[in-house]
């Protein structure tokens, strides 16, 4: 009788073994993918409402759409927010910039700005408009410089500063459809960690501000301490200061993240060449003020 041979498709009707990588070279495998994938193609949205289950740009007009953190050193950012926040990252638009993957609202790291402009260090905000034409002349009727709107793959899109200097985005974007929004449209304060848990907007004049940003976004405010006041009803949750605890007292943005433990978070920025103060028990939960490694200031919350 001639001799049975095994039938080499036998092998794809096997169990499938799951495999369990050391989890040092899975991240080092990780990072090589990501740095040799091709920058993204123009018909791949950057900001799209469908990347994730969590909605990330907004529900309503004047929530934040999108954050631009800017710093001087690219590589340097991905390195530190990475090893603190656990941030992992896609290609951006050009080799300048890079995506924060699934974090709330929707970050973007950038080098800097396009050559002959001024350099910027910091957090610019992107805000969501119902339309973008009256938010336009809102802002020019209230003080503030702003293009005019034009068309970009995820949005329509302005670029301006308010009354006292402080660059902004618009965006207007469609409808958030989720049948789930209105359970989600409250304010809140991160839900994982790396999320944007809070932003602090350090202005010159607090009566100016409140008196521009109502009149562009229908904002309402609780006025707070001498100097402070909380925005209403507006995700994430914003509050604007004229005597900031971070950083100079010039206009700007400091951001806020979550994180699970704070103790160890803490460690991570230190040994990451950054800077935190000793953690102090808040109203809201724990806290520490921090620097990164590029001097860029942000705060530690763990609720």
């Amino acid at each position: 009788m001639p001799e049975s041979r095994a039938d080499p498709f036998d092998a794809l009707r096997a169990p499938i073994t799951p495999l369990a990588p050391d989890p040092a070279f899975a991240a080092a495998l990780r990072g090589r993918i990501v740095r040799a994938l091709p920058a993204l193609t123009p018909k791949e949205s950057f900001m799209s409402t469908e990347m994730t289950t969590r909605q990330r740009n907004g529900f309503r007009h004047g929530d934040v759409s999108y954050i631009t953190l800017e710093l001087p050193d690219l590589a340097r950012g991905r390195a530190f927010y990475g090893a603190v926040l656990g941030w992992r990252f896609s290609p951006g638009s050009s080799e300048h910039g890079a995506q924060v993957d699934d974090t709330v609202p929707m970050i973007g790291l950038s080098e800097g700005r396009a050559a002959g402009e001024a350099s910027a260090h910091g957090a610019v905000l992107g805000f969501r408009v119902d339309d973008i034409s009256v938010a336009v002349a809102a802002v020019r009727a209230h003080g503030g410089t702003i293009s005019d709107p034009h068309r970009e793959e995820y949005a329509l899109a302005a670029e301006g500063h308010d009354d006292q200097g402080i660059p902004f985005f618009l965006h207007e974007m469609p409808p958030v459809r989720s049948e789930s929004a209105s359970a989600d449209r409250e304010f809140h304060n991160g839900e994982i960690q790396g999320d944007v848990s809070y932003l602090t907007m350090v202005v010159a004049d607090l009566a100016a501000a409140n008196e521009f940003y109502g009149g562009v976004f229908s904002w309402t405010f609780n006025i707070g301490r001498a100097g402070g006041a909380q925005v209403t009803g507006v995700a994430p949750q914003i509050g604007m200061t004229t005597r900031p605890e971070a950083g100079p007292a010039t206009p700007g943005v400091i951001l806020c993240y979550r994180v699970d433990d704070i103790a160890a978070a803490v460690q991570r920025v230190q040994d990451a060449g950054g800077h935190a103060r000793d953690v102090a028990q808040r109203p809201y939960g724990l806290e520490s003020l921090c620097t990164d490694d590029q001097e860029t200031p942000f705060y530690l919350h763990q609720f």
